[in-house]
């Protein structure tokens, strides 16, 4: 018989509450999922002074510096070093409260905050990269350096992250990234409205977000905003279920581990023997 299916709430699926705070602070293969790990600590304190000193050596050789922080994907980058910050300070943090005996089930701000930036700069880091390589770089003006630091590591970052943490993924948690990208959307159309330029004086931020040429620019806005952003989330959600059965297959016992819970949409209940639909409420 197949088992039956647990359709969680949408109020669940949307929102940033957990039912094990340690789960953004431990190993993806952890076995003691209530505990902080040393090594734990200093994987996260090497990426995020990895980071920053990306975003310092970028910018500091950034040719025209007045300009840095035009593009989505140094802003991405930003995004990511605080991230990547937040989530070595979480831990932390989670030491702290144990050694006071004051933790408890509640998620704190911190760890919502670190969650909400995880699902944001996962799905933007694949986008920059992607668009990157497809559309804007030139293979005729060669490979720098920075090419790969801002276009290529931050994608390497997040899916490395996505098997060696824990943290979970909802699928409806797609939307989070809009709270980067409509700003940004709407900073380039005020930009170009205000007259300002790339640093060769092209009128536009990047080919596809010129304002001058609206037949370009807003289907293909409509489009990566209502379709894209969805598919891209899915593919993330997807390696999250990925990690989750290869964790399973490593382990051999059978269990479903506790992000079961989140990442399928449909979860198994292995509870009943038939095929009912179990609906939690």
């Amino acid at each position: 018989m197949f088992p039956a299916i647990k359709l969680f709430p949408l109020r669940e699926q949307l929102s940033l509450s957990h039912d094990n705070m340690y789960d953004f602070a431990v190993f993806s293969w952890q076995s003691k999922r209530n505990q902080v790990s040393g090594h734990y600590l200093i994987y996260r304190f090497v990426v995020a002074a990895l980071f920053l000193a990306v975003v310092t050596f970028c910018g500091s050789r950034s040719n025209h510096p007045e300009y840095w922080m035009i593009y989505l994907s140094h802003i991405g980058l930003i995004l990511q070093t605080l991230h990547l910050t937040i989530s070595a300070a979480f831990p932390v943090q989670l030491l702290l409260l144990t050694n006071r005996s004051r933790v408890d089930n509640k998620m704190p701000p911190l760890a919502r905050f670190s969650w909400f930036l995880y699902n944001v700069t996962n799905l933007l880091s694949l986008v920059i990269s992607v668009v990157f390589w497809a559309v804007l770089f030139t293979p005729a003006k060669g490979l720098k350096d920075r090419d790969v630091l801002v276009h290529a590591l931050n994608s390497v970052m997040s899916i490395s992250d996505i098997f060696i943490s824990r943290r979970p993924c909802r699928m409806l948690h797609f939307h989070h990234s809009l709270a980067a990208l409509i700003p940004y959307v709407a900073f380039s159309a005020i930009y170009w409205a205000a007259g300002g330029t790339r640093e060769n004086g092209l009128s536009y931020i990047y080919p596809i977000l010129n304002w001058e040429n609206l037949s370009l620019t807003v289907p293909f806005l409509m489009m990566g905003l209502v379709f894209g952003l969805p598919i891209v989330h899915g593919v993330i959600w997807s390696l999250h279920l990925l990690r989750d059965r290869l964790i399973r297959c490593c382990k051999r016992d059978g269990h479903h581990d506790h992000q079961s819970q989140w990442n399928p949409t449909f979860v198994p209940d292995e509870k009943s023997a038939d095929s009912a639909i179990v609906i939690k409420t």
